[in-house]
């Protein structure tokens, strides 16, 4: 089974250590939600906003989850530490697509997608098929694994700790004119490179369309 799906609008953003000049407060005005982010939340936030999400159903991805707050809780345990709640609450896959749910007050379904290597193409193959019903989605995908000593435990072999891609599609039955790539690319995940791909090849398009097969 294939489905096309048209490429409204794209965004991407990738660091070496840190991803800088996200709008936090601009787009995050309460200071006390704006504390409890995470950087994959705040990167999800910056991009679902160039994208021009307005509350539509959203597809997450993320290979390796909070990796940071895992951490945190990690070292808690090892130097019989208080347990910080905010890592506690934090911790989990779905945190950045939480977040940005609660920021909007969307009220729509949201789905969480991790398949290491492969949640990039998780992620448009679930989106493909949760857009049959008609309606917009955002597709994202973020990575952050910027943590202390990273480098001396595992940077998982890139050179950008903090990446994501934003996706806004519909389905269309217009003719694709783009097919999923697993290009390589060393400075980013490999978690991300199918999705990153759409996004380079849709800023050379006037109407992307990518074919997705189920």
């Amino acid at each position: 089974m294939k489905i096309n799906l048209k490429i409204i609008s794209s965004a991407f953003l990738s660091a070496s250590t840190k991803c800088e000049s996200l709008d936090e407060k601009k787009l995050v005005p309460k200071m006390m939600l704006r504390r409890r982010l995470t950087r994959g939340a705040k990167i999800a936030i910056y991009l679902a906003s160039k994208v021009g999400y307005k509350q539509e159903r959203i597809i997450f991805g993320s290979a390796y989850g909070e990796v940071k707050a895992t951490v945190d809780i990690v070292e808690s345990i090892y130097h019989k530490t208080l347990l910080s709640p905010t890592a506690f609450q934090n911790s989990v896959h779905n945190t950045p697509a939480s977040y940005l749910s609660i920021l909007s007050e969307n009220q729509s379904e949201v789905t969480t997608v991790s398949d290491l290597f492969n949640t990039s193409l998780s992620v448009l193959k679930t989106g493909a098929i949760k857009a049959l019903r008609g309606d917009r989605l955002l597709l994202l995908n973020v990575d952050a694994f910027n943590f202390e000593d990273v480098e001396d435990i595992n940077n998982c072999g890139v050179s950008h700790l903090e990446s994501g891609v934003a996706l806004l599609v519909e389905v269309t039955e217009e003719k694709a004119n783009m097919v999923i790539e697993n290009r390589k690319n060393s400075e980013i995940s490999p978690s991300l490179w199918q999705m990153l791909e759409i996004y380079n090849q849709s800023k050379k398009l006037e109407n992307p369309i990518v074919e997705v097969e189920i």
